[in-house]
């Protein structure tokens, strides 16, 4: 049989003492900074990076809801007519945007007459894993022809614009940011024949956003501010 010197007996000793109790005083520790281990292992979280977010019951059923789809106005502006950074992250607390937007000197909203059923705002949260954040769209279309609207529609050349849609139940909600407006392209076709649509239809997309489509807490949204008129439409004339 096989004598092990004092060195070898201490190397052993080592090798356990790392393997088994090193471990077992670890995940003891673990509760003091984490809280409670099992509720941290539990699957309904969701870890993302290093923070910790609990998923929590829903109704999407809309049961004996009206759930309406569809717009019913279209409120814009040049992302530098706000003043500073709106709205930030901290402005949207528990799914709503709870601060106003602080305007330039005079500047306003201005709204955006559309033929019905013309206008929506989309959002997006693609990406590979690991890699995801959020996409907003915008699309609207302006019926006529004349200058009013063709020189209204030339302000949009690289210019990108903040976003706000009326939903078809009174919530108002936003696209886009002040430092990270649309871009909002737009094209006129005359139409070939008396019944064909004449005017200008217009897309606008941005990704790149912390947060999808949001809507305004109730007290922004009545102190939104607004231009007291609409663009003019093709009935005004030239």
């Amino acid at each position: 049989m096989k004598n092990f010197s004092f060195k070898e007996f201490a190397f052993a000793a080592f090798v356990f003492a790392l393997v088994m109790v090193l471990p077992q005083h670890l995940f003891a520790a673990l509760p003091a900074f984490m809280g409670d281990a099992g509720s941290f292992l539990s699957p309904d979280h969701v870890i993302i990076g290093m923070s910790v977010v609990s998923l929590v019951n829903i109704d999407g059923s809309s049961e004996g809801t009206p759930n309406p789809g569809g717009t019913r106005n279209l409120y814009i502006v040049a992302r530098k007519d706000i003043k500073g950074v709106w709205p930030k992250e901290g402005d949207i607390v528990n799914g709503e945007i709870i601060n106003p937007p602080v305007m330039e000197d005079g500047k306003k909203f201005a709204e955006y007459e559309f033929p019905d059923g013309t206008f929506q705002i989309a959002d997006d949260g693609g990406g590979d894993a690991g890699y995801q954040s959020y996409k907003h769209t915008v699309d609207f279309a302006i019926a006529g022809f004349n200058k009013k609207l063709v020189a209204e529609m030339r302000k949009h050349l690289n210019t990108s614009s903040v976003i706000v849609a009326e939903l078809n139940d009174g919530q108002l909600a936003l696209a886009g940011s002040s430092d990270n407006g649309l871009y909002i392209k737009s094209g006129f076709k005359s139409g070939s024949k008396g019944n064909d649509k004449r005017g200008f239809t217009a897309k606008g997309e941005q990704d790149g956003f912390m947060w999808g489509i949001v809507p305004l807490a109730p007290a922004v949204a009545a102190a939104l501010p607004l231009l007291s008129n609409a663009v003019p439409t093709a009935e005004e004339g030239a």
